[in-house]
Order: C-alpha cells, then structure tokens, then sequence
C-alpha cells in the first residue's frame, strides 16, 4: 500500500534554494504519495512548479477580514494549496493555541475542501491524546478528508518500534469505533531512519511526517528513498 509521506518544513528553506529543492523533489522515483509544506511564502513556487501535493503549515479559522499577518482557507483554496497543518504543536507552545481554537480551524478546512493534517499527543500519554482527539473533532462527522499526525515529542530511550505501533494502534482503534471508516494516521514523532520501514509494517499506520529536516532536499530524498 502506498505511504503518505508529509514535510513540513517549518520556518527554514531560503528563496535561492526553492527552485533547486522542487527540482530535487520532482526528480524523486517513488511509488508512495508526498505533501511538502514550505513557508507560506513559497506556496506558489510550489504550487506552480511541484508535482507533489502542497500544504500550508498553518491556517486561520477567520475567512476574511481585518487580521494582519493570517492567512484564511479561502486564500489558501484560491492558490491551489489542498493541504494545511493545524495544531502543531509549537504553534501551542509559542501562541498558546487550545484545542477550541484549533477545532475552529479543522472546520474552516473542511469547509472550503482543504484537508487538514491534525497534529496531536505531543506530550505521548496515548489517553491524553484520544482525550485531545475528542476535543478536536467536536462537530465533525467525516473524517475521510482528515490527516492525523501522532506527534509525540520525545520518543523514551526504552521504547521500541513495538511500543509505538502499539500507541499508534490504540489511537487508531478509537477513531475506527467512533467514526466506522479507516482513518488517515501517520506518524510525526521521533524515530531512527533505519526503524521507519518497521514501523511502517503496522497496517494501522498510512505514512510519516518529517520535520525540520525535509528542508534540506539532500536529506529528504535520502529518507524517501528508503521508504519501501
């Protein structure tokens, strides 16, 4: 089956290099899917010129009016952008977003048919992040367009690749009961390259999102490369 594989590139990557990454990006051979999720600044080179999917790393649950620096789903839709990145976590450490205000931006996604990639259980306490998931999808019916990212932090030295899939797998169990269709899970945490195929086995889990790193075009395709 083919994996998702998301890069988000956070706040790195400089003009002069955009063009040869998307090159880079483009030439991949691979069978699995990509989403690159660069600064909001580059969201038309990427969106012109990448043959991949393009995501937004943030979104604004207003859709119009007078809040200077935001950036509203309407605007991401028009640009083609299919994608964004809701509740990161440090978007919750350095601007105090709570699960209302991100449910809010999950819904204004949805609304204008931009999938939302859910970033949730930072802190890796599997109940916390099913209790968070509850919070978030007040109000949703349809999870068929939603991406969840299981994105706990720090991974514990004496947790294995079992113990993870096991993570992953109760938190996929919940939402199946709840909502009665496969959902959409991937995996953001932190994880040696040479476990990611392992943990990729689980049936449960659909792909991974890669962090600061995927800015770097070398690195990335190196991953992706190994990612069967």
């Amino acid at each position: 089956m083919k994996k998702l594989i998301v890069l988000n590139h956070k706040m790195n990557l400089e003009y002069d290099e955009v063009a040869a990454y998307i090159d880079g990006l483009n030439g991949i051979d691979t069978e699995n899917n990509v989403i690159v999720c660069p600064s909001n600044i580059y969201l038309c080179d990427f969106i012109n010129h990448c043959t991949w999917g393009v995501g937004a790393q943030n979104v604004s649950e207003k859709l119009d009016g007078n809040y200077t620096g935001e950036v509203s789903t309407l605007q991401l839709k028009s640009l083609g952008v299919e994608y964004s990145i809701v509740g990161h976590y440090e978007r919750k450490k350095y601007f105090h977003e709570t699960n209302i205000e991100i449910n809010k931006k999950i819904n204004a996604c949805l609304d204008s048919n931009i999938s939302p990639i859910i970033c949730f259980g930072e802190n890796g306490d599997v109940d916390k992040a099913i209790n968070d998931l509850g919070e978030l999808l007040v109000g949703i019916d349809n999870i068929n367009f939603i991406i969840f990212a299981y994105e706990p932090l720090k991974v514990a030295e004496k947790e294995s690749v079992v113990d993870i899939q096991s993570q992953v797998k109760t938190i996929y169990e919940y939402l199946y009961d709840k909502y009665e269709v496969r959902p959409n899970l991937i995996y953001g945490g932190g994880i040696a390259s040479k476990d990611i195929n392992e943990l990729l086995e689980l049936d449960e889990l659909n792909g991974i999102m890669i962090g600061k790193i995927s800015a770097n075009i070398d690195k990335t395709l190196k991953i992706i490369k190994t990612i069967k």
